[in-house]
């Protein structure tokens, strides 16, 4: 066993001291706590994660609807789409979370699609052509899906007002960190990216634009695009994804990146946001690489 003279054991105790005060001075402020009441419309048990449509968060936030982590999967059990529920919201630095959810009552889910849905045998397959899409871009031109023929692309699917860190804003960051692949890859100097838009309303080619320079996007690699609304619903459904509207500018949407070869046929569909740059750049070379 060790021992410790008086001298050493003063050494230890004047270093716990001042440790204990440094965590003290750097601990960051408490964490503000808000009542939230509202519907949910969604869950998804394998992220902890509910989707929410609240009231106003009183000294915090308005009524609008937004994914929300659980602190704890059990606070989920018993709990479904409809269920009126009250919660603790927890807001600290980095992150937010609920650590309470009672549920106080159930009512019909009241929020109107902006596009009708499709079956998966309506969704394009792999294998399969992508039919084309009247899309424009960043500068109000005229790029249809079309026009890509003879490229290996990929596409995902985005609004610019998306609040969740892990859909929209996380497929931005993980096509700029393609690009960032591709530009230091001959062999696929081929390939774009196309980020599309399904909010053409708010998602002006003014818009678009400044998204492609905050992001520091190619113009040769990689574009933003959307189309009217008539068409961007229906096109985003052959890709599953889904877009509906509460009347807040927050869209309740899922995702849908695609892979696509030089001839216009999907190669690969990922519908969740649990895939990587490193993944994507692999079915890319897997492609067939457009004839010379």
């Amino acid at each position: 066993m060790t021992r410790f003279n008086g001298i050493t054991l003063l050494r230890i105790a004047c270093f716990v001291l001042l440790a204990a005060i440094a965590g003290g001075c750097n601990r960051g402020p408490e964490p503000r706590k808000y009542e939230l009441k509202g519907q949910i419309l969604a869950i998804q048990p394998e992220r902890q994660e509910l989707l929410v449509k609240h009231e106003d968060i009183a000294g915090f936030m308005p009524a609008m609807t937004m994914p929300y982590k659980v602190s704890d999967a059990a606070l989920l059990a018993g709990k479904e789409p409809g269920d009126l529920i009250t919660a603790t919201l927890v807001v600290g630095e980095t992150e937010a979370h609920l650590s309470t959810l009672t549920k106080t009552g159930h009512a019909a889910i009241e929020v109107p699609p902006t596009q009708p849905e499709v079956s998966a045998l309506e969704m394009v397959q792999e294998g399969k052509p992508v039919p084309d899409a009247p899309l424009f871009d960043e500068d109000g031109k005229p790029r249809p899906l079309a026009s890509y023929r003879g490229h290996r692309v990929a596409l995902t699917f985005i609004y610019t007002r998306c609040p969740d860190a892990e859909f929209c804003p996380l497929m931005n960051q993980n096509f700029l960190a393609v690009q960032k692949i591709i530009a230091s890859t001959p062999e696929l100097s081929d390939v774009q990216l196309v980020s599309i838009s399904f909010d053409p309303e708010f998602d002006t080619p003014a818009v678009l634009k400044a998204q492609a320079q905050r992001l520091k996007a190619d113009p040769l690699r990689w574009h933003f695009v959307t189309a009217p609304a008539a068409a961007i619903g229906k096109f985003a459904s052959l890709f599953g994804v889904t877009v509906t509207s509460n009347g807040t500018p927050t869209l309740i949407h899922n995702l849908g990146t695609a892979v696509i070869d030089p001839d216009g046929r999907l190669v690969k569909l990922y519908s969740t946001n649990q895939w990587t740059p490193a993944e994507l750049v692999a079915q890319l070379k897997a492609a067939p690489a457009p004839a010379r």
